[in-house]
């Protein structure tokens, strides 16, 4: 008599009706994959591409005796969305092509390159909640060199970023006191009274804002470890059934 686990995985990977609940996953989750690594990707080459930035990978070039801006943070950043958007993408679209042509060999090599990535995700997850003190000096850092880029450019996009770290910190500039604020007019808008009272810096909620909210970061990051296992899991059992269809025919 079979078993129940037996009668369960023939009706994920049987060939017909519900059989194909497998492999519609995984078209359905390497499409989001895809789409968040091009979304990554494209935001990361737009910082690289804004015109007022292209002096942050050419520091000390500064023919023009102006004051040279080291944005080392900033520039750690663009890197990295533009090679995990990369990683994403390109994993996105070959499991995308595995999934929907069914090929053994690229299933299994799928297979072991979403596990490891799984295994990548949960370390960092782990990693961040661990160092989550020294994670929000680094995005400090990373808020103190959007400030100075725009102070020395006010660049329409990089007010666009630091508008939205505002409304979402509550907080205006390094000082926290709009009216003698540079950068005022990307703070929110405050009535005559507040405005000489509100006293938050962002360098210093940027970091609290980060270790408050290490608990759901961690579990993002795990939950989308478990996400990427699951997928690995399906594609292997879809390249079981290939494989015993092959043998079969034999």
């Amino acid at each position: 008599m079979k078993s129940f686990t037996d009668i369960k995985l023939r009706f994920i990977i049987s060939p017909g009706g519900c059989g194909v609940i497998c492999k519609y996953i995984l078209i359905v989750f390497n499409i989001v994959f895809a789409v968040a690594g091009f979304a990554s990707l494209v935001f990361g080459l737009w910082l690289h591409s804004l015109h007022n930035t292209k002096e942050i990978f050419d520091i000390g070039s500064d023919n023009d005796n102006k004051e040279s801006i080291d944005l080392k943070v900033f520039n750690i950043a663009v890197y990295i969305l533009v090679t995990l958007g990369s990683v994403m993408a390109a994993m996105g679209i070959f499991g995308e092509y595995a999934a929907c042509n069914g090929k053994k060999i690229a299933l299994l090599v799928f297979s072991v390159l979403v596990f490891l990535l799984a295994v990548a995700e949960i370390t960092v997850g782990g990693l961040a909640y661990s160092s989550r003190h020294e994670v929000g000096k680094k995005l400090e850092d990373f808020y103190k060199d959007v400030h100075q880029l725009y102070v020395k450019n006010e660049d329409e996009a990089v007010a666009t970023i630091l508008t939205f770290l505002h409304s979402l910190l509550q907080c205006c500039g390094l000082t926290g006191i709009q009216h003698i604020e540079l950068i005022k007019k990307t703070c929110q808008k405050l009535d005559d009274i507040s405005e000489h009272t509100h006293n938050h810096s962002c360098s210093e909620r940027v970091g609290a804002f980060f270790e408050s909210k290490a608990p759901l970061v961690l579990g993002f990051f795990v939950g989308t470890g478990v996400i990427l296992i699951a997928e690995g899991i399906c594609s292997s059992l879809l390249s079981s059934k290939i494989d015993q269809d092959a043998t079969a025919l034999e």
